[in-house]
């Protein structure tokens, strides 16, 4: 399938990125945190479970969001690798943008076209916000 390889790709390609952004979320949770919890009895899982967690809970939204809107921007990986092929199947949708509006020069189409995946990735980012939400919060007023 060809849509392993642009996957595999991809991935790849925010590997190193996410890595960092998580490292550097890593490195800010307090050694306190992990300290409280050892007093607490906690092994190393349950360390893991309730403090690293949870402290990266910001940086996951970020870097999910950030992953998000990159893969809906891939345009190189598709073009270069499978030019849309087999039968098409392999175009994003910044590659349909692309291919409508510069190549067949249907400019208006090509721009609603932007405009629905502009609503779509802010409302992925509505959900991601929603989902990372604290759940401590209560109803505010």
């Amino acid at each position: 399938e060809a849509w392993v390889a642009l996957v595999g790709v991809t991935i790849w390609w925010t590997l190193g990125f996410n890595a960092v952004i998580f490292l550097a979320g890593l490195q800010d949770v307090s050694p306190d945190l992990y300290e409280a919890a050892e007093l607490d009895g906690a092994n190393a899982w349950q360390k893991f479970r309730h403090v690293t967690i949870p402290a990266l809970r910001p940086v996951t939204m970020f870097v999910l969001m950030v992953t998000i809107i990159a893969s809906a921007n891939m345009f190189g990986q598709s073009f270069i690798m499978t030019n849309g092929q087999p039968g098409q199947e392999t175009r994003t949708a910044i590659f349909y943008i692309a291919e409508t509006g510069l190549q067949n020069f249907q400019m208006g189409s090509a721009a609603a076209a932007s405009w629905i995946l502009t609503l779509a990735l802010m409302l992925t980012s509505v959900l991601v916000f929603a989902m990372f939400r604290d759940r401590d919060e209560g109803p505010t007023s």
